[in-house]
């Protein structure tokens, strides 16, 4: 459950937060935009891929100015986008080379502050030439029927085998948690949420000599995903990332602290890569640091990727003595801890958003099953800003 930190990140707040000046203005004036009955089709301009430094020709998609809530089914939206003929694309600068700091490709920092990344008929992310108008409900909510029973393995018990075990590094796996809830919406990922089941164990005895072996099932009484879960935190490495500062040892967790912790760079490139069936580091999703998120830029974020039938992942501190997430107490900033959340709704007339924790009952402060819970959209933003790494979205 414990939060990750955001090391080496170039995309620094005056960077982000330059783009994020006139694309924000962009992205919230749409907000306001009348609904047409028409819509609007773009040509492409694909982001990059980190893995070959260049872009492949990819369809693009006509955006719909008409918002429909995510469908029972996973990765998809209930107002289809109708597909339109790939252009020709431009080449974009590679990613960093090893021993530089990581960094999300600027150009495709900028599509996606712009409101210009979007998900096509088939539920892969697109960059389109220009920001669609779109127009966003009063409330929105993503279906959670499956995703919303997702949660993480104790740091204690029986595994999926009925062995016991004791890993209290299992208390540092929100971040896998949250990028599993995330990944069930991407047709590339779905499977492998769904049905990814085995044997798991850290790349670094730091616990001894409480470093355990378990297996997990994909769905059990006592949570789903578990095996994505574990697959996330402890084998999921990039080919890109391999060998890179940020990324020594296999996982989204960095074992090379104690203790450990997911680090944000790791889960920002483990999802795009993931979601993109591991083609790109550069795909949907992009970290946004707490020092360049304002309130309204995370509503902003919120509405958008609702829209396209995916979530929004938080770091926040569990309380900061005024607010506290869904299932822990509120106390002192120096006695609560930073934690992975995804915002899978929101309901602008009630001010509040419904967000998805995937701490267990032994890991949360009111020993509850997490799941999917309403908070004020000004508590989410105080947390965000009280969780001590400052790593802020990632959407």
């Amino acid at each position: 459950m414990i939060g990750g930190r955001l090391a080496g990140l170039f995309v620094a707040g005056g960077v982000l937060a330059a783009a994020l000046v006139g694309a924000l203005a962009v992205i919230l004036a749409l907000q306001i935009v009348p609904a047409s009955t028409g819509s609007i089709a773009a040509s492409d301009k694909p982001g990059s891929s980190r893995a070959s430094g260049s872009v492949e020709a990819t369809g693009l998609a006509a955006a719909s100015d008409t918002l429909g809530t995510a469908s029972s089914t996973p990765g998809s939206n209930a107002s289809a986008l109708p597909a339109a003929p790939p252009t020709a694309k431009p080449t974009i600068p590679a990613s960093p080379s090893a021993g530089a700091s990581w960094q999300q490709d600027q150009a495709f920092v900028a599509a996606k502050s712009e409101g210009r990344v979007a998900r096509n008929s088939s539920g892969q992310a697109i960059v389109l030439a220009r920001t669609p108008e779109l127009t966003f409900p009063a409330a929105a909510s993503l279906n959670t029927s499956w995703a919303g029973l997702i949660q993480e393995p104790p740091r204690t018990g029986t595994d999926d085998h009925g062995v016991p075990y004791t890993d209290y590094n299992y208390a540092s796996l929100c971040g896998a948690g949250a990028a599993a809830v995330a990944l069930y919406y991407w047709p590339a990922s779905t499977a492998a949420v769904t049905t990814r089941a085995g044997s798991f164990t850290e790349p670094v005895n730091w616990a001894s000599p409480y470093h355990a072996a378990t297996y997990w099932k994909a769905t059990g009484p006592n949570g789903y995903g578990r095996g994505m879960i574990m697959y996330l935190s402890e084998v999921l490495w990039p080919a890109p990332d391999k060998g890179q500062p940020w990324w020594q040892l296999p996982g989204l967790i960095d074992w090379t602290v104690r203790p450990v912790a997911t680090n944000v760079a790791n889960l920002a490139d483990g999802l795009n890569w993931e979601a993109s069936g591991g083609t790109r580091l550069d795909y949907f999703y992009v970290a946004v640091p707490a020092a360049s998120l304002r309130q309204a830029d995370l509503q902003a974020f919120v509405h958008a990727d609702i829209h396209y039938g995916v979530p929004v992942i938080i770091a926040a501190r569990t309380s900061d003595g005024t607010y506290a997430l869904p299932n822990w107490n509120v106390k002192p900033p120096s006695r609560a801890v930073n934690h992975f959340v995804t915002i899978v709704g929101y309901d602008d007339t009630a001010g509040t958003y419904s967000i998805m924790d995937t701490c267990g009952t032994t890991c949360n402060d009111k020993n509850t099953r997490g799941g999917v819970r309403t908070l004020s959209q000004a508590a989410a933003y105080a947390l965000i800003l009280a969780e001590s790494d400052g790593d802020g979205a990632i959407w």
